[in-house]
C-alpha cells in the first residue's frame, strides 16, 4: 500500500506493520502522535518501547492530540518500556535476539492488556541498525512478524535514516520495505516523488529515466512500497556508478523546494 495508504493505517482502518523513515524526531513524532491518539480515541491501548528523549516527544504530540498523560493514565491505556533496556533483555547477552526473551518481554507488556487490540511502537530495530548491526535487525523484525500472528495488534517502527544516503538505500532498506506492509520514506512523499522523477531525468536523461521505471514497474504495480522508494533503491544497487548524482540531486530538489502550507 506503500504511502497511499498511511493515513489509513496510521488510524487503524488498515492492520499492518508500518515503518516510518525519519530524519527529525519531530518526522516521527508527527506519526507516533496520530498513530496512539486514533486508538485511544477507539479505546484500544498501546505499548511504547521508546528511548525516554522520543517519549517526551511522542506525550507531547498526544496532549495536541487531546490526551494528556492524566487522561491517559486515568483510561489505563499505555504500558511503556524503555529501548534500551528492552535491547539488552532481548539479546539475552548474544549476538542475535532471542526469541524466549523476545516473547516474555513482547508478550508480558501485550498481556498488560488482556483480550484488547493493541497498538505497538517499537524502536529496537532502529538500535540495532543504528549499532551496525543489520542481521540482528532482521531477526527481531521476523519475531514481531511471528508474534503478531499469535497476538492481536498493529506495529510501527521507527528507523532514522537518510533515504539520500547510498548506504541506507543500497543495505538497509531494501530490508526495511520487504518486512512492513506500509512504508512512509519521507513526511512529504509527493514532494519526494518530484525530487527523484527530476534526478533521475538530470541525471540520466529521460530515455534511460524512462527504462528504469519499466524495469521497476511490476513493485509500482503492487503498490505496497512508494515509487521513489522503489526508484531509489534501485538505482543505488544497480547503477552505483550514478547513484550518488541521482541521490546528491533528489536531496538538493527535495530541500529546496517550499514546503506546502
Amino acid at each position: 500500500m506503500g504511502s497511499v495508504g498511511w493515513s489509513d493505517f496510521l488510524r487503524g482502518l488498515v492492520p499492518g506493520h508500518g515503518a516510518q523513515i525519519y530524519g527529525d524526531l519531530a518526522e516521527l513524532a508527527g506519526s507516533v502522535g496520530p498513530y496512539l491518539a486514533a486508538g485511544f480515541d477507539l479505546g484500544e491501548p498501546a505499548v511504547v518501547v521508546a528511548i525516554p528523549e522520543h517519549l517526551t516527544q511522542f506525550m507531547a504530540a498526544l496532549t495536541s492530540a487531546g490526551w494528556d498523560e492524566a487522561r491517559i493514565e486515568r483510561a489505563g491505556l499505555l504500558a511503556v518500556s524503555d529501548a534500551e533496556e528492552a535491547l539488552t533483555a532481548i539479546m539475552a547477552g548474544g549476538d542475535t535476539p532471542s526469541e524466549p526473551a523476545f516473547d516474555r518481554l513482547a508478550g508480558g507488556l501485550l498481556d498488560r492488556f488482556p483480550g484488547k487490540r493493541v497498538r505497538v511502537f517499537g524502536e529496537v530495530v532502529d538500535l540495532l541498525c543504528r549499532r551496525g548491526q543489520q542481521d540482528a535487525a532482521m531477526v527481531l523484525e521476523g519475531l514481531w512478524s511471528d508474534l503478531a500472528r499469535r497476538r492481536s495488534f498493529s506495529l510501527l517502527c521507527g528507523y532514522q535514516l537518510d533515504v539520500f544516503d547510498r548506504n541506507s538505500q543500497a543495505r538497509t532498506l531494501p530490508h526495511v520495505c520487504r518486512t512492513h506492509s506500509h512504508v512512509l520514506p519521507a513526511t512529504d512523499p509527493a514532494r519526494l516523488q518530484r525530487a527523484v522523477d527530476q534526478a533521475l531525468e538530470e541525471v540520466l536523461g529521460a530515455a534511460e529515466a524512462g527504462k528504469v521505471y519499466m524495469v521497476v514497474g511490476p513493485e509500482i504495480r503492487a503498490d505496497r512500497v512508494p515509487t521513489a522508494q522503489l526508484l531509489l533503491m534501485w538505482i543505488s544497487e544497480n547503477m552505483p556508478m550514478l547513484a550518488e548524482r541521482v541521490l546528491a540531486s533528489a536531496r538538493a530538489r527535495y530541500l529546496d523546494e517550499p514546503v506546502a502550507l
